[in-house]
Protein backbone atom coordinates (compact mmCIF):
# COMPACT_ATOMS: atom_id res chain seq x y z
CA UNK A 1 0.00 0.00 0.00
CA UNK A 2 2.75 2.32 -0.64
CA UNK A 3 1.23 5.73 -1.57
CA UNK A 4 3.23 8.00 -4.36
CA UNK A 5 2.50 11.39 -5.52
CA UNK A 6 -0.05 9.89 -8.25
CA UNK A 7 -2.25 8.15 -5.15
CA UNK A 8 -2.16 11.13 -3.58
CA UNK A 9 -3.97 12.61 -6.68
CA UNK A 10 -6.14 9.88 -6.89
CA UNK A 11 -7.01 10.68 -3.00
CA UNK A 12 -7.65 14.25 -4.30
CA UNK A 13 -9.82 13.50 -7.49
CA UNK A 14 -12.21 11.41 -4.69
CA UNK A 15 -12.22 14.58 -2.29
CA UNK A 16 -12.19 16.75 -4.44
CA UNK A 17 -14.35 18.69 -7.51
CA UNK A 18 -11.65 19.25 -10.28
CA UNK A 19 -12.58 21.70 -13.18
CA UNK A 20 -13.81 24.30 -10.67
CA UNK A 21 -11.41 26.92 -11.63
CA UNK A 22 -9.06 29.10 -9.76
CA UNK A 23 -10.59 28.84 -6.21
CA UNK A 24 -8.34 31.59 -4.98
CA UNK A 25 -8.76 34.70 -2.59
CA UNK A 26 -8.52 38.42 -4.03
CA UNK A 27 -5.94 40.28 -2.64
CA UNK A 28 -8.22 42.41 -0.83
CA UNK A 29 -9.65 38.88 0.57
CA UNK A 30 -8.99 37.26 4.04
CA UNK A 31 -5.48 36.41 2.55
CA UNK A 32 -3.66 36.69 5.91
CA UNK A 33 -5.14 35.47 9.09
CA UNK A 34 -3.48 36.92 11.93
CA UNK A 35 -6.33 38.38 14.26
CA UNK A 36 -6.26 41.73 13.11
CA UNK A 37 -9.15 43.24 11.68
CA UNK A 38 -7.08 46.12 9.93
CA UNK A 39 -4.44 44.41 8.27
CA UNK A 40 -4.18 44.79 4.29
CA UNK A 41 -3.31 41.43 3.30
CA UNK A 42 0.05 41.24 0.57
CA UNK A 43 -1.01 41.89 -3.42
CA UNK A 44 -1.13 38.21 -4.77
CA UNK A 45 0.00 37.83 -8.56
CA UNK A 46 -1.29 34.98 -11.14
CA UNK A 47 2.39 34.65 -13.05
CA UNK A 48 0.69 31.53 -15.08
CA UNK A 49 -2.28 29.26 -15.63
CA UNK A 50 -3.38 26.31 -17.39
CA UNK A 51 -0.31 24.42 -16.43
CA UNK A 52 -0.89 20.88 -16.18
CA UNK A 53 -0.12 19.20 -12.82
CA UNK A 54 2.37 21.43 -11.88
CA UNK A 55 3.17 19.71 -8.60
CA UNK A 56 7.05 21.63 -7.57
CA UNK A 57 8.41 25.32 -8.22
CA UNK A 58 11.46 26.97 -7.75
CA UNK A 59 13.04 30.19 -7.95
CA UNK A 60 15.02 30.03 -11.49
CA UNK A 61 17.90 32.38 -13.24
CA UNK A 62 16.95 35.81 -14.12
CA UNK A 63 13.98 35.80 -12.26
CA UNK A 64 12.31 33.30 -13.93
CA UNK A 65 10.84 30.20 -11.63
CA UNK A 66 11.03 26.80 -13.19
CA UNK A 67 7.77 24.66 -12.71
CA UNK A 68 7.80 20.97 -12.66
CA UNK A 69 4.36 19.48 -14.95
CA UNK A 70 5.06 16.77 -13.51
CA UNK A 71 2.61 13.85 -15.13
CA UNK A 72 3.03 16.21 -18.30
CA UNK A 73 7.13 15.12 -18.13
CA UNK A 74 7.57 18.81 -19.05
CA UNK A 75 9.96 20.90 -16.56
CA UNK A 76 9.15 24.45 -17.56
CA UNK A 77 10.68 28.24 -17.06
CA UNK A 78 8.26 30.82 -17.17
CA UNK A 79 9.61 34.41 -17.20
CA UNK A 80 8.34 36.80 -14.34
CA UNK A 81 5.85 38.29 -17.09
CA UNK A 82 4.52 34.64 -17.83
CA UNK A 83 6.36 34.03 -21.03
CA UNK A 84 6.40 30.26 -20.88
CA UNK A 85 9.38 28.02 -22.23
CA UNK A 86 9.93 24.20 -22.16
CA UNK A 87 13.26 23.30 -21.03
CA UNK A 88 12.70 19.14 -20.62
CA UNK A 89 10.45 17.71 -22.80
CA UNK A 90 9.86 13.60 -21.65
CA UNK A 91 6.37 12.50 -22.65
CA UNK A 92 5.66 9.23 -20.23
CA UNK A 93 7.98 10.08 -17.64
CA UNK A 94 7.48 11.99 -14.73
CA UNK A 95 9.27 15.66 -14.05
CA UNK A 96 9.61 15.92 -10.10
CA UNK A 97 11.37 17.80 -7.38
CA UNK A 98 13.17 20.94 -9.36
CA UNK A 99 15.25 23.40 -7.68
CA UNK A 100 18.10 25.35 -8.69
CA UNK A 101 21.05 27.03 -7.04
CA UNK A 102 24.38 28.88 -8.66
CA UNK A 103 23.49 27.87 -11.63
CA UNK A 104 22.50 25.19 -11.66
CA UNK A 105 19.15 23.23 -12.03
CA UNK A 106 17.99 19.67 -10.79
CA UNK A 107 15.21 17.46 -11.01
CA UNK A 108 14.19 14.28 -11.24
CA UNK A 109 13.46 11.89 -14.46
CA UNK A 110 11.19 9.30 -13.19
CA UNK A 111 10.44 6.40 -14.89
CA UNK A 112 6.52 5.56 -14.71
CA UNK A 113 4.57 2.15 -13.62
CA UNK A 114 1.46 0.80 -14.96
CA UNK A 115 -0.14 2.48 -12.04
CA UNK A 116 -0.23 4.48 -8.77
CA UNK A 117 1.25 1.26 -6.87
CA UNK A 118 4.92 -0.04 -7.08
CA UNK A 119 4.83 -2.91 -9.43
CA UNK A 120 7.65 -5.60 -9.19
CA UNK A 121 9.92 -4.03 -11.15
CA UNK A 122 12.68 -0.68 -9.51
CA UNK A 123 12.42 1.55 -11.64
CA UNK A 124 14.72 4.02 -12.65
CA UNK A 125 14.73 7.48 -10.80
CA UNK A 126 16.92 9.34 -11.83
CA UNK A 127 19.00 12.63 -10.39
CA UNK A 128 19.72 15.13 -13.10
CA UNK A 129 21.34 18.34 -13.90
CA UNK A 130 21.43 21.39 -16.02
CA UNK A 131 24.24 23.49 -15.44
CA UNK A 132 24.62 27.13 -16.34
CA UNK A 133 25.73 25.99 -19.90
CA UNK A 134 22.78 23.90 -20.88
CA UNK A 135 24.31 20.86 -20.33
CA UNK A 136 22.44 18.13 -18.81
CA UNK A 137 23.99 15.11 -17.19
CA UNK A 138 22.65 12.20 -15.13
CA UNK A 139 23.77 12.65 -11.79
CA UNK A 140 22.81 9.49 -10.18
CA UNK A 141 19.73 6.42 -10.69
CA UNK A 142 18.35 6.22 -6.98
CA UNK A 143 17.11 3.62 -7.62
CA UNK A 144 20.55 1.76 -7.32
CA UNK A 145 20.77 3.22 -4.03
CA UNK A 146 16.89 1.35 -3.14
CA UNK A 147 18.19 -1.64 -4.16
CA UNK A 148 21.43 -1.56 -2.69
CA UNK A 149 19.93 -0.41 0.99
CA UNK A 150 16.21 -0.43 1.44
CA UNK A 151 16.40 1.58 4.43
CA UNK A 152 12.93 0.85 5.41
CA UNK A 153 13.28 -2.66 4.28
CA UNK A 154 13.01 -4.36 8.31
CA UNK A 155 9.75 -1.63 8.62
CA UNK A 156 6.70 -3.22 9.87
CA UNK A 157 3.84 -1.03 8.23
CA UNK A 158 0.88 -1.41 8.97
CA UNK A 159 -1.24 -3.11 11.88
CA UNK A 160 1.39 -4.44 14.40
CA UNK A 161 -0.47 -5.31 17.56
CA UNK A 162 -3.38 -7.19 15.80
CA UNK A 163 -3.58 -11.29 16.99
CA UNK A 164 -3.08 -13.28 13.99
CA UNK A 165 -7.04 -14.34 14.02
CA UNK A 166 -7.57 -10.42 13.69
CA UNK A 167 -4.72 -10.02 10.93
CA UNK A 168 -5.94 -13.18 9.21
CA UNK A 169 -9.02 -10.99 8.43
CA UNK A 170 -7.39 -8.32 6.08
CA UNK A 171 -3.27 -9.49 5.59
CA UNK A 172 -3.39 -6.69 3.09
CA UNK A 173 -2.87 -4.39 6.24
CA UNK A 174 0.34 -5.46 7.31
CA UNK A 175 3.40 -5.39 5.01
CA UNK A 176 7.30 -4.35 4.83
CA UNK A 177 8.92 -1.62 2.99
CA UNK A 178 9.60 -2.75 -0.29
CA UNK A 179 12.31 -1.79 -2.67
CA UNK A 180 10.92 1.27 -4.46
CA UNK A 181 12.09 4.79 -5.04
CA UNK A 182 10.43 7.56 -6.02
CA UNK A 183 12.81 11.18 -5.24
CA UNK A 184 10.17 13.86 -5.70
CA UNK A 185 11.81 16.55 -3.97
CA UNK A 186 15.41 18.30 -3.47
CA UNK A 187 17.50 21.34 -1.75
CA UNK A 188 20.51 22.12 -3.03
CA UNK A 189 23.37 22.84 -0.87
CA UNK A 190 27.45 23.23 -1.35
CA UNK A 191 28.94 20.39 -3.35
CA UNK A 192 25.51 18.06 -3.75
CA UNK A 193 21.99 17.95 -2.74
CA UNK A 194 19.49 16.93 -0.40
CA UNK A 195 16.64 14.55 -1.87
CA UNK A 196 13.30 13.57 0.03
CA UNK A 197 12.60 9.95 -1.61
CA UNK A 198 9.00 9.57 -1.66
CA UNK A 199 9.14 5.84 -2.46
CA UNK A 200 12.24 4.79 0.29
CA UNK A 201 10.66 6.99 2.79
CA UNK A 202 13.91 8.22 3.67
CA UNK A 203 15.99 11.70 3.37
CA UNK A 204 19.68 11.19 1.32
CA UNK A 205 21.99 13.39 0.34
CA UNK A 206 23.85 13.24 -3.25
CA UNK A 207 27.14 14.47 -4.06
CA UNK A 208 27.88 15.95 -7.40
CA UNK A 209 29.66 13.26 -8.24
CA UNK A 210 26.97 10.57 -7.77
CA UNK A 211 27.53 9.06 -4.33
CA UNK A 212 24.50 8.51 -2.38
CA UNK A 213 24.76 8.80 2.03
CA UNK A 214 21.29 7.66 3.81
CA UNK A 215 20.30 10.94 6.10
CA UNK A 216 17.68 9.38 7.91
CA UNK A 217 15.40 6.67 7.05
CA UNK A 218 11.76 8.06 8.40
CA UNK A 219 10.09 6.27 11.15
CA UNK A 220 6.05 4.97 10.56
CA UNK A 221 3.33 7.32 11.28
CA UNK A 222 1.26 6.12 13.90
CA UNK A 223 -2.53 6.87 13.04
CA UNK A 224 -5.04 5.24 15.77
CA UNK A 225 -7.69 3.52 13.62
CA UNK A 226 -11.03 5.11 14.29
CA UNK A 227 -14.12 5.61 12.23
CA UNK A 228 -12.79 7.40 10.05
CA UNK A 229 -9.48 5.70 9.02
CA UNK A 230 -12.50 2.62 8.54
CA UNK A 231 -14.24 5.39 5.57
CA UNK A 232 -11.13 6.21 3.54
CA UNK A 233 -9.71 2.59 3.74
CA UNK A 234 -13.41 1.76 2.57
CA UNK A 235 -12.66 4.41 -0.41
CA UNK A 236 -9.86 2.87 -1.09
CA UNK A 237 -11.50 -0.50 -1.80
CA UNK A 238 -9.78 -1.76 1.40
CA UNK A 239 -11.97 -3.15 4.95
CA UNK A 240 -10.83 -2.81 8.36
CA UNK A 241 -12.26 -5.74 10.64
CA UNK A 242 -13.81 -4.45 13.62
CA UNK A 243 -11.20 -6.31 15.53
CA UNK A 244 -8.66 -3.66 14.34
CA UNK A 245 -10.67 -0.55 16.24
CA UNK A 246 -8.40 1.41 18.65
CA UNK A 247 -5.11 -0.15 17.16
CA UNK A 248 -2.26 1.85 15.87
CA UNK A 249 -2.00 1.82 12.28
CA UNK A 250 2.09 2.62 11.11
CA UNK A 251 1.54 4.63 7.94
CA UNK A 252 4.20 5.23 5.36
CA UNK A 253 6.15 8.17 6.30
CA UNK A 254 6.30 9.35 3.14
CA UNK A 255 8.47 12.70 2.33
CA UNK A 256 7.10 15.50 0.00
CA UNK A 257 9.60 18.02 0.19
CA UNK A 258 12.75 19.03 1.69
CA UNK A 259 13.93 22.21 2.46
CA UNK A 260 17.82 23.71 3.88
CA UNK A 261 18.20 26.87 5.83
CA UNK A 262 21.25 27.16 7.85
CA UNK A 263 21.92 23.53 10.14
CA UNK A 264 18.56 22.48 9.63
CA UNK A 265 17.07 20.22 7.23
CA UNK A 266 13.12 21.19 7.07
CA UNK A 267 10.96 18.41 5.78
CA UNK A 268 6.58 17.33 5.40
CA UNK A 269 5.54 14.20 5.64
CA UNK A 270 2.06 13.01 4.41
CA UNK A 271 1.62 9.82 6.19
CA UNK A 272 0.61 6.99 3.01
CA UNK A 273 -2.88 4.93 2.89
CA UNK A 274 -5.33 5.69 4.28
CA UNK A 275 -3.13 8.82 5.85
CA UNK A 276 -3.80 11.19 2.29
CA UNK A 277 -7.26 11.94 3.33
CA UNK A 278 -7.30 12.39 6.97
CA UNK A 279 -5.44 15.67 7.62
CA UNK A 280 -2.86 14.11 9.77
CA UNK A 281 0.57 15.79 7.83
CA UNK A 282 3.44 16.55 9.28
CA UNK A 283 6.30 19.27 9.57
CA UNK A 284 9.63 18.80 10.98
CA UNK A 285 13.07 19.88 10.91
CA UNK A 286 16.31 18.20 11.82
CA UNK A 287 19.57 19.65 12.44
CA UNK A 288 22.33 18.62 9.99
CA UNK A 289 24.88 18.35 12.82
CA UNK A 290 23.36 16.78 15.32
CA UNK A 291 20.51 14.76 14.16
CA UNK A 292 18.14 15.87 16.50
CA UNK A 293 14.82 16.19 15.02
CA UNK A 294 11.80 18.60 15.82
CA UNK A 295 8.24 18.90 14.94
CA UNK A 296 7.13 21.89 13.91
CA UNK A 297 3.09 21.11 13.25
CA UNK A 298 0.83 18.51 12.84
CA UNK A 299 -2.68 17.82 11.47
CA UNK A 300 -1.37 19.03 8.35
CA UNK A 301 -3.90 18.05 5.00
CA UNK A 302 -1.14 16.71 2.59
CA UNK A 303 1.29 18.77 2.82
CA UNK A 304 3.61 18.55 -0.15
CA UNK A 305 5.46 21.78 -0.30
CA UNK A 306 7.54 23.34 2.75
CA UNK A 307 9.84 26.92 2.44
CA UNK A 308 11.76 29.24 4.66
CA UNK A 309 12.33 32.65 4.47
CA UNK A 310 15.32 35.10 6.12
CA UNK A 311 13.38 35.30 9.47
CA UNK A 312 12.95 31.56 9.80
CA UNK A 313 9.43 31.48 9.05
CA UNK A 314 8.30 27.83 7.85
CA UNK A 315 5.59 27.82 5.13
CA UNK A 316 3.50 25.08 3.90
CA UNK A 317 1.54 24.50 1.10
CA UNK A 318 -1.76 21.77 1.63
CA UNK A 319 -2.68 19.73 -1.33
CA UNK A 320 -5.67 18.80 0.34
CA UNK A 321 -6.02 22.12 2.60
CA UNK A 322 -7.00 25.88 2.67
CA UNK A 323 -3.77 26.85 0.37
CA UNK A 324 -0.35 28.34 1.90
CA UNK A 325 -0.14 28.47 5.58
CA UNK A 326 2.56 29.71 7.74
CA UNK A 327 3.56 27.71 11.14
CA UNK A 328 4.12 29.20 14.09
CA UNK A 329 4.25 27.75 17.72
CA UNK A 330 3.02 24.44 16.63
CA UNK A 331 -0.19 26.24 14.48
CA UNK A 332 -1.18 27.00 10.89
CA UNK A 333 -2.68 30.57 10.13
CA UNK A 334 -3.25 30.55 6.37
CA UNK A 335 -1.46 33.16 4.04
CA UNK A 336 -2.80 32.42 0.67
CA UNK A 337 -6.06 30.61 0.54
CA UNK A 338 -6.62 28.17 -2.52
CA UNK A 339 -7.41 24.81 -3.29
CA UNK A 340 -4.38 22.29 -4.21
CA UNK A 341 -1.55 24.32 -3.40
CA UNK A 342 1.26 21.56 -4.57
CA UNK A 343 3.57 23.56 -3.60
CA UNK A 344 5.79 27.05 -1.99
CA UNK A 345 9.13 28.63 -2.48
CA UNK A 346 10.79 31.69 -0.72
CA UNK A 347 12.89 33.73 -1.93
CA UNK A 348 13.61 37.23 -0.46
CA UNK A 349 10.68 39.33 0.29
CA UNK A 350 8.35 36.57 -2.41
CA UNK A 351 6.63 33.90 -1.95
CA UNK A 352 6.00 31.12 -4.90
CA UNK A 353 2.91 29.03 -5.04
CA UNK A 354 1.48 26.36 -7.06
CA UNK A 355 -2.50 26.10 -6.97
CA UNK A 356 -5.36 24.21 -8.38
CA UNK A 357 -2.38 21.52 -9.33
CA UNK A 358 -5.06 19.06 -9.79
CA UNK A 359 -7.41 20.89 -11.53
CA UNK A 360 -8.81 20.13 -14.96
CA UNK A 361 -8.42 23.59 -16.05
CA UNK A 362 -5.03 23.53 -15.08
CA UNK A 363 -2.80 24.73 -12.34
CA UNK A 364 -1.67 28.08 -11.32
CA UNK A 365 1.56 29.87 -10.24
CA UNK A 366 1.41 32.83 -8.02
CA UNK A 367 3.33 35.26 -6.15
CA UNK A 368 3.16 37.15 -3.00
CA UNK A 369 4.74 39.60 -2.02
CA UNK A 370 5.91 38.57 1.59
CA UNK A 371 5.45 42.13 4.56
Amino acid sequence: MKSRIAAIAAACSLAMILGTGTAMAAPGGHGNNNGHGNHQPSPVTEVASQLISPLKVSFGPNGSYLVAESFAGTLSSISAKGVKTTVVSAPGQEIAGVSYSNGATYYFNNDQGTGPEPGGVLLPARLMQIDRHGTTRQITDLADFEAANNPDGNTVYGVRDASPECLAQAPYLQQMGEVFSHPYSSAPVRNGVYVGDAGANALLYVSDRGKVKLVKALPAEAVTIDAAVVAAAAEMGMVVPDCMLGLKYYAQPVPTDVEVSGQWLYYTVLPGVPGESLGVGKAYRMNLHSGKTQLLAQGLSAPTGIAVDRNNNVYVAQLMGDGVSRLKNGRASNVLPAMMASDVEVSGHTMAALTNALAETGGSLFTMRLR
